[in-house]
């Protein structure tokens, strides 16, 4: 809209003086021809004559146009020398503009970069636009391999993944690799080409094939150091030797976005890692990810539809066991298929609504930093007064001197685009790096791109826009006699400083919007770090088994666990250990439906959360047996179904009846157990500090059908960290050959508020950011308007008045600034606190103890900021400066 404003104005000014330049070379003919017909011509012969004469009329004007263009070039050239020159004999104010911009445009750009590279920039492949998801969750390998046999019928191609980790060492402390299961087809479908070697194909898939491997360019630089020779030479993966067969280009890393897959094995492989606990055959393991290529000219509605047209014979060929309801269910479900050129990713749900919300926030910084800037060059206008007067007396024009004024904002602004793209390129990086943790490394696509380019571009025009009208509009009270005025005098009712005092009400209100932000989510972080979580985490290691190949080979995981929990619970320093299937907020989870089986799908009111734990476990957390008994030798595999529930559990399913020695039914769809329950536990957190204490059922890890693996180790106090360098070499001891991950549990409970904590951060820089800018642009304003009225101020000094008097003088105005500031500030976070309650935990929005805190945090760096240049003014001494007049 402002670019075809823009050409119309052009249009309108260029027709304009074309109408000017006809009506001239009209009246120099009109001349000629009264001159030829004052000789003895008649009329006709004097115009035909006085045409002839005046040569070509449409050259002529374009010889004027020319002149025009070019007088418009030098002009603006000219400009940019003064503005320059300007610049750089006034270091401060160049350095605290610029340095403002680079702040808040970066701010912007670093932000925007991360949503770029997250949600907007398409995937590094061929014709991305073409290519389609398969619904928005996870599939069994069986769906996949019906979807496959009908692929050539329904789409230009297709193909599968399934992201995964793989564990490099051959034994004691895991090293782990980003990679994934694929499907062969998805390198040609995708259009990639191998950098070395050959990628993987169709006939990869097949089982009998062997251990294959693509692994990325960065990989192979990294791991062989960009060896020549890399094909051919193994990779072990889980401790199972892979053949190199080929390198990816370089850029490319899978279709996962935000997920690096460093190596990639195909599907027909898997049975080799995971043995006889592989998902190929399982109709109710959903871990697979299913993408197709349209055709040419195909959309995506055709594609939905010839899909869902052989949907009952997918569904068929797949059929999972399951209740009457269930299978009805998974057979109608309709499917369906979504736009992809951008990829998959997980981090899109988990990031996606707080990247919008801190963009939100630092677009508000940079009008902070906008009146900021806006306020120097209008101080800088006012100081230049006496010399736009002399340029007024010499004959420029007032649009020449509001140019003169726009192209210096536009010069600062775009310096300070161009320092915030370095500022962005740095800070951006360094955001990517806080949204991953131990446990998931989190890698964009953050090369500059034409999208980060324009919105840096846009950010430039914007800032320069905002910044330099007021200065330009200021132009049309400057009058050329003010060069032969006084310019020291005081000015303390030029109206020229009432739009100052506009553009600091605004930056007082913005700000405190954002710090009352910044307020709710630290308070918000705050409170989710003190939730109780039921147990002791500063004193517990979590030592996570890798037990896939070597348990399952050797059909001993049960004993090695014990072997291994024995073995570091010898070790010094630690106090218990035990062993369990699930570490509470790891991430991982475990539900079940509770009571008899329903017609429908189970209600949630209705599920539990599981877990299988050794004896001795819940004293190894910290968690009380509130009443019954702990698990013990007796809870034999082929024995009684005895289950153990927390407080939450009792209150939801047994709040009507004694929960010792009650029986309770829970497990899957296709079947549960009847679980006698023999003790009653304190609540402890499960998945996350948000969700609190839920419901919870813990089982016998000997009655449960898959080995546990994560041990929990308590340690004596002030011990953990000796005891975690010993635990490493005890365990290495019992077997060298298996693989497991020590970490504390403060590093579980630091993943798991990963959101928040990233949120609480941003929103206190760019909180903090905002307030330091307005008090900085207060501070210019105080300080300029004491400077222009200390001869004002002199005078009453000399006739009597007291310091503190003059400092009331100056808090006088600031105060009224500050008051409507903070009213419409706070009229503005009261309207937008809805906004952000999703967001909060235990907190409301409208918190009146943060709205409080904010007005006085605000306030006092208000009072600071207008107290430096006040007392300054207090101690102007007036005899000083009447020698200096």
């Amino acid at each position: 809209m402002g670019t075809l404003f823009r050409r119309l104005w052009h249009l309108l000014r260029l027709s304009r003086h074309d109408a000017e330049l006809r009506e001239e070379i009209e009246t120099h003919r009109s001349l000629r021809q009264g001159q030829l017909e004052r000789h003895g011509l008649t009329s006709r012969d004097a115009a035909e004559v006085s045409r002839r004469v005046l040569g070509n009329v449409a050259l002529a004007r374009e010889d004027v146009r020319t002149g025009w263009t070019l007088r418009s070039v030098d002009g603006l050239r000219q400009d940019l020398g003064a503005v320059l020159r300007g610049l750089r004999k006034s270091p401060g104010f160049t350095l605290v503009a610029v340095g403002t911009l680079a702040l808040g445009i970066g701010a912007n750009s670093a932000l925007f970069s991360v949503y770029n590279g997250l949600l907007l920039r398409t995937l590094p492949v061929k014709d991305p636009g073409s290519l389609a998801l398969l619904g928005t969750g996870e599939w069994t390998y069986p769906i996949w391999q019906a979807v496959n046999r009908r692929s050539s019928e329904l789409f230009d191609g297709a193909f599968a993944w399934s992201p995964d980790r793989f564990d490099l060492s051959p034994g004691g402390e895991t090293a782990f690799v980003d990679g994934a299961y694929m499907s062969g087809r998805l390198f040609d479908v995708l259009g990639i080409r191998p950098a070395h070697g050959r990628l993987l194909a169709s006939a990869d898939d097949d089982i009998n094939r062997g251990a294959v491997v693509v692994i990325s360019h960065r990989f192979w630089q990294q791991r062989f150091g960009g060896a020549q020779d890399v094909v051919g030479r193994t990779v072990a993966l889980q401790r199972v030797p892979f053949t190199i067969v080929g390198v990816m280009p370089e850029g490319f890393f899978g279709p996962d976005v935000g997920r690096v897959a460093d190596v990639m094995i195909p599907f027909g492989a898997e049975p080799l890692i995971r043995g006889n606990s592989s998902f190929l055959t399982g109709h109710w393991t959903w871990w697979v990810e299913i993408m197709a290529r349209l055709r040419p000219g195909q959309t995506l509605e055709q594609a939905t539809a010839a899909l869902r047209a052989v949907q009952p014979q997918l569904r068929a060929e797949s059929l999972p066991e399951g209740t009457p309801s269930m299978l009805e269910r998974y057979m109608t479900e309709p499917l369906m298929l979504l736009p992809a050129a951008t990829g998959r990713s997980d981090l899109r749900g988990r990031f996606e609504t707080p990247l919008v919300a801190m963009l939100a926030v630092v677009g508000l910084v940079l009008l902070v930093a906008c009146a900021n800037i806006a306020n120097l060059l209008l101080a800088r206008a006012l100081t230049r007064r006496h010399e736009l007067s002399v340029r007024l007396a010499l004959g420029a024009s007032r649009w020449r001197l509001a140019r003169l004024l726009l192209a210096e904002s536009l010069v600062v602004a775009a310096t300070g685009a161009a320092a915030g793209l370095v500022f962005a390129s740095w800070s951006s990086a360094l955001l990517v790096r806080q949204l991953g943790t131990w446990r998931e490394t989190i890698s964009l696509d953050m090369r500059l791109d034409w999208r980060v380019l324009g919105f840096t571009a846009a950010l430039a025009c914007l800032t320069a826009i905002v910044a330099g009208v007021a200065p330009a509009l200021g132009v049309k009270r400057v009058a050329p006699n003010e060069a032969l005025k006084d310019s020291g005098r005081g000015i303390a009712g030029d109206r020229r400083f009432a739009i100052r005092g506009t553009l600091l009400i605004a930056q007082i209100a913005v700000s405190l919007v954002l710090v009352v932000a910044a307020g709710l989510f630290l308070r918000t972080f705050t409170s989710l770090s003190r939730v109780p979580l039921g147990f002791q985490p500063d004193r517990l290691i979590i030592a996570s088994l890798n037990l896939q190949s070597r348990a399952s080979a050797a059909g001993e995981a049960a004993p090695l666990v014990e072997r291994m929990r024995a073995a570091a619970a010898a070790t010094p320093g630690v106090t218990s250990a035990a062993v369990s299937t699930i570490t509470p907020i790891s991430g991982s989870g475990w539900n079940a439906g509770v009571g008899e089986r329903s017609a429908g799908p189970p209600d949630r009111t209705r599920m539990t959360w599981m877990n299988a734990v050794s004896p001795g476990w819940f004293q190894t957390m910290g968690l009380r047996v509130v009443s019954g008994r702990d698990f013990d030798t007796g809870d034999v595999p082929d024995g009684t179904p005895v289950a153990i529930v927390n407080e939450a559990f009792v209150r939801r399913f047994l709040a009507d009846r004694a929960p010792l020695g009650a029986r309770v039914l829970a497990g899957g769809p296709r079947d549960r157990t009847d679980y006698h329950i023999v003790g009653v536990v304190s609540d402890a957190v499960y998945r996350s500090a948000r969700e609190g204490a839920v419901p919870t059922l813990f089982m016998p890890e000997t009655q449960s059908d898959s080995p546990a693996t994560s041990l929990t180790i308590a340690t004596a106090p002030g011990q953990r960290d000796a005891a975690q360098r010993a635990l490493a070499s005890s365990m290495r001891q019992v077997d060298p050959s298996v693989a497991f991950t020590l970490r504390t549990f403060d590093e579980y409970v630091h993943a798991s508020m990963l959101q928040e904590r990233v949120v609480a951060l941003l929103s206190t820089f760019f909180g903090a950011l905002s307030l330091l800018l307005a008090a900085l642009g207060l501070y210019g304003v105080v300080s300029h308007a004491v400077n222009a009225r200390r001869t004002e101020i002199s005078l009453r000094i000399a006739l009597g008045a007291s310091a503190s008097s003059i400092m009331r003088l100056v808090f006088k105005r600031v105060g009224l600034l500050l008051a409507i500031g903070l009213v419409c500030g706070l009229s503005l976070s009261l309207w937008a606190s809805p906004l952000v309650q999703t967001f909060l935990f235990r907190l409301d929005a409208r918190d009146p103890v943060t709205f409080t805190s904010a007005v006085v945090v605000l306030t006092a760096a208000v009072v600071l900021a207008a107290w430096l240049p006040a007392r300054r003014a207090a101690r102007l001494e007036p005899a000083r400066l009447l020698r200096e007049g």
